[in-house]
């Protein structure tokens, strides 16, 4: 709602005698998407900490579920992450990764 407004506006109305009138914009808030929103933030800020990673923690899962809408068995399971390509990433040796 403020984000229009800068740091003088804001400053200037909260200094001034009269009730601003502005547009409230309206959202709707108790449909079943927004309780499904509530209930992931909520889980990603139990999860993870910082605004990037609750971020990123939100985005995977959104991105998550729209691979996998459901699934019964282990056969229908995809990974979203490329599994292999991280196994590739990592040293063979790891003793030799240390003295190096």
């Amino acid at each position: 709602m403020l984000r229009d407004l800068n740091e003088v506006d804001i400053k200037s109305l909260i200094n001034s005698d009269t009730t601003p009138i502005k547009e409230i914009q309206k959202f709707s808030c108790h449909t079943q998407a927004v309780e499904r929103c509530v209930k992931l933030v909520t889980e990603a800020s139990n999860k993870v900490c910082g605004h990037e990673a609750g971020d990123g923690y939100i985005r995977a899962t959104l991105k998550s579920r729209s691979v996998i809408h459901n699934f019964f068995k282990r056969s229908d399971f995809k990974c979203v992450v490329d599994i292999e390509k991280k196994k590739h990433n990592k040293p063979k040796n790891p003793t030799l990764e240390k003295s190096l």
